[in-house]
C-alpha cells in the first residue's frame, strides 16, 4: 500500500479541474460575498423570534432574505458563546424555556422553533413528547398560548423525520392540533439539504399561519455534490495501524466496497461512520459521494469521518471543523470563542443554512406578504 502523501498529491493533482469547476464552491462563495455585503446594507423588512437558537444558524438563513431576529432563547451556554461571537448579545437571551411567558416576547412576524430531536430519535429512544428534551416544544405552544392576539401570523417548527412519526404519530397530530387551537392553518414540507450542499439531512418543516397557507414542491436532491468540493486536501490522516484497525472493522460488504473506491483510477472522498452491530463498534463507509447526516457526540453516528481512496491507496481521518461548517453552509461564521470539538457538536445540532435560505425566499416571504 502506497503512503498516505502519494495520494494526497496524485489526490491534488486530478481534482484540481473538478475543484475549479465545482458547483458547490462557487455557489458558496458568491453566497459568503453577498452575506458579507447585505450584512452591512441590509434593510429588514420583518421581524424573527428564534426559540432554540442554539448557534444561530436559523438567523444565519433569515437575515439574508431581510427577517430580522429581535429575540432569541437557548439554555446551552456553549451555542451561547457561538452565537454572541457572530450575532451579538442583545437579542439573545440565555435561559429554560419553561421559564419565559408571553410577556417577555416582543411583538414579530415570524416565530421558530428548532426544539430537540433527541427523543424523536434512536438516541432518545423515540420517546417523543414524552421525553425531557423534545417535550419543550409544549413550553413553545404554552408561551404563544400567553401571547394570545400578539403571537405572531407565521410560524415555522423544524425537526428531524422522526418527528412525524413518533409515537405512532400521535406526537405530530398532537403539534398540528395545538397550532390548529391557536389560530394557525398548517402545511410541512420536507427538505434535504442535499439539494445545497454534499450532505444527506432531512428535516421537516411545519408551517403555520393565520390566513391560508399553500407550499411549494421541496428542492430536488442533486447528484453534481460531493464531498470532494468541501475536504480539505491536507489534515491529519491516521497511521497505518489506526487505518488497519478501521479496515478491520468493516464487513465483507464494507470492505468490498472500499476495495473498489481505492482500485478507481481517480481518487475520491467518501463519508464513514461508526455503527453498533451486536454490541461492536463497526465502521460503515457511505455508496455515494457525500456525507451522511451531521450529529452531536449524543447521536448514533457521531463524528464522521473522511476516507480518500483510488489510484490504488485509500487514507482516513477525522472531518475537521471547517468541513462540518461547509457542510451546514455556516462557513462564513467564526468559531474562535469554543474548541473545535464544541463548534462541531453546535453543528451538529444546527439546521443547514442554504436550507432556511430556500425556505425563506419560497415559503416564509411569500406567507409574510400576505395582506393581514
Amino acid at each position: 500500500m502506497a503512503g498516505n502523501d502519494n495520494l494526497g498529491m496524485r489526490a491534488d493533482r486530478k481534482m484540481e479541474t473538478r475543484l475549479e469547476s465545482s458547483n458547490y464552491v462557487g455557489v458558496r462563495v458568491a453566497f459568503v460575498n453577498e452575506f458579507m455585503f447585505r450584512n452591512q446594507r441590509q434593510t429588514f423588512v420583518f421581524r424573527a423570534i428564534e426559540f432554540f437558537a442554539g448557534m444561530g444558524l436559523m438567523r444565519a438563513g433569515l437575515e439574508v432574505v431581510g427577517i430580522k431576529t429581535i429575540f432569541a432563547n437557548d439554555n446551552d451556554e456553549t451555542k451561547a458563546k457561538l452565537y454572541s461571537e457572530n450575532w451579538g448579545r442583545e437579542e439573545l437571551h440565555v435561559g429554560d424555556i419553561r421559564a419565559l411567558h408571553g410577556d417577555d416576547i416582543p411583538d414579530a412576524d415570524i416565530v421558530t422553533a428548532s426544539f430537540p430531536c433527541t427523543d424523536m430519535s434512536l438516541a432518545g429512544k423515540y420517546k417523543g413528547l414524552n421525553g425531557a428534551q423534545s417535550g419543550l416544544v409544549l413550553d413553545f405552544l404554552r408561551i404563544l398560548d400567553d401571547m394570545k392576539g400578539r403571537a405572531p401570523r407565521t410560524l415555522m417548527i423544524e425537526n428531524v423525520m422522526g418527528f412525524l412519526t413518533a409515537n405512532d404519530g400521535k406526537d405530530w397530530e398532537t403539534i398540528v392540533e395545538g397550532i390548529r387551537q391557536l389560530g394557525y392553518q398548517s402545511a410541512h414540507i420536507v427538505v434535504n439539504a442535499n439539494a445545497f450542499v454534499p450532505q444527506s439531512r432531512a428535516r421537516v418543516f411545519l408551517f403555520g399561519h393565520k390566513g391560508p397557507i399553500e407550499l411549494p414542491e421541496p428542492p430536488k436532491s442533486r447528484k453534481d455534490l460531493r464531498l470532494d468540493s468541501i475536504a480539505e486536501r491536507d489534515g491529519e490522516w491516521w497511521p497505518p495501524d489506526r487505518l488497519h484497525g478501521f479496515l478491520e472493522t468493516l464487513s465483507p460488504v464494507q470492505s468490498n466496497r472500499v476495495s473498489r473506491y481505492r482500485n478507481r483510477f481517480w481518487p475520491g472522498y467518501y463519508g464513514a461512520f461508526r455503527r453498533t452491530r451486536r454490541g461492536k463498534a463497526v465502521w460503515e463507509v457511505r455508496s455515494d459521494e457525500i456525507a451522511g447526516t451531521l450529529r452531536t457526540t449524543r447521536g448514533g453516528s457521531a463524528r464522521q469521518a473522511i476516507v480518500r481512496a483510488g489510484c490504488g491507496d485509500i487514507a482516513v481521518r477525522w472531518m475537521n471543523l471547517t468541513e462540518y461548517a461547509r457542510l451546514q453552509g455556516a462557513e462564513h461564521l467564526r468559531y474562535d470563542s469554543v474548541t473545535p470539538s464544541q463548534a462541531m457538536f453546535a453543528l451538529g445540532d444546527a439546521v443547514c443554512v442554504p436550507v432556511i435560505e430556500w425556505l425563506a425566499i419560497h415559503c416564509l416571504m411569500p406567507l409574510l406578504r400576505q395582506r393581514q
